[in-house]
């Protein structure tokens, strides 16, 4: 069944590909003979969501793959994503930058899709402006404190250049994140204004999870009277899982993270230098 089905995954890749003599086609082929089916799941479909040339190593592409797996016995799929390099000869999960001691993997990210945009998501600007800003964030991340104010002020003013996108993406590391991301957007449902650049200005900072802690500090700073319950609303909850939802579709796995005009920015600054006098 096993072998049958593998026959099938590359019978379907051949046409999807009309057997291109690519790398695409190398790529595709490489990841059917190491991706196999276990007593747990079974391969689905695997797929090349994306490719970008890799400037700082000439030769070289990073891939975004995505690997759809169905879990046997559960009547559920489930989708893996991840990065690979290549330069058509070999693979590698990953490079380590020989001066930062870093990791490159994260620098990379699929494009933004235009169709990601949603008026919901949008805290500055007009949205007749000639460039989008989209950052991904999470208001307990201290990096993130310190960069979103400015990029808000900054759209602020220049509204006719610019419109900023805010996606929530709270992190695991901070546990009370979702609570403070759910407070924001019900005081935002509240017709309250810039919660976000508030929310950021101050410190989060709780060493222990304690949602009520959370609340009751949020609605200090913004002067509403949030119960935990009214925090759970049908349309906030589905507003973050949308959210989540673009950060899976991204491969993103950290914040603050900027898109500028549907590209990553791993400066965090390009947009700067789009400003016109």
């Amino acid at each position: 069944m096993k072998s049958l089905m593998l026959k099938l995954l590359m019978i379907a890749l051949s046409v999807n590909t009309l057997f291109a003599n690519s790398i695409e086609t190398k790529i595709l082929k490489f990841l059917s003979k190491s991706v196999s089916a276990t007593k747990s799941y079974k391969v689905k479909n695997i797929s090349i969501a994306g490719q970008q040339d890799i400037k700082s190593i000439p030769g070289w592409k990073v891939f975004f793959v995505k690997v759809d797996l169905d879990l046997v016995g559960k009547n559920k799929s489930i989708t893996i994503t991840d990065k690979i390099f290549t330069n058509g000869n070999v693979v590698t999960k990953d490079f380590v930058d020989i001066n930062t001691v870093k990791s490159i993997k994260n620098s990379f990210s699929p494009d933004f899709d235009k169709k990601f945009y949603d008026e919901k998501n949008i805290i500055a600007g007009n949205s007749d402006a000639t460039n989008k800003l989209a950052v991904f964030s999470d208001p307990m991340c201290p990096f993130c404190m310190s960069f979103l104010p400015e990029v808000i002020e900054f759209v602020q003013k220049h509204p006719k250049q610019f419109i900023l996108y805010y996606y929530h993406f709270p992190l695991n590391i901070h546990p009370n994140a979702p609570t403070l991301v759910k407070a924001i957007l019900a005081a935002k449902k509240l017709g309250f204004k810039d919660v976000e650049k508030k929310v950021y200005e101050e410190v989060f900072d709780f060493e222990t999870k304690d949602d009520k802690l959370v609340l009751d500090t949020f609605n200090k700073l913004i002067g509403t009277k949030l119960t935990l319950k009214e925090l759970e609303q049908e349309d906030i909850i589905k507003h973050m899982e949308a959210d989540m939802k673009i950060v899976e579709a991204l491969m993103l796995n950290g914040t603050p993270r900027l898109f500028v005009n549907e590209k990553l920015d791993n400066t965090r600054k390009k947009y700067k230098n789009l400003l016109k006098r």
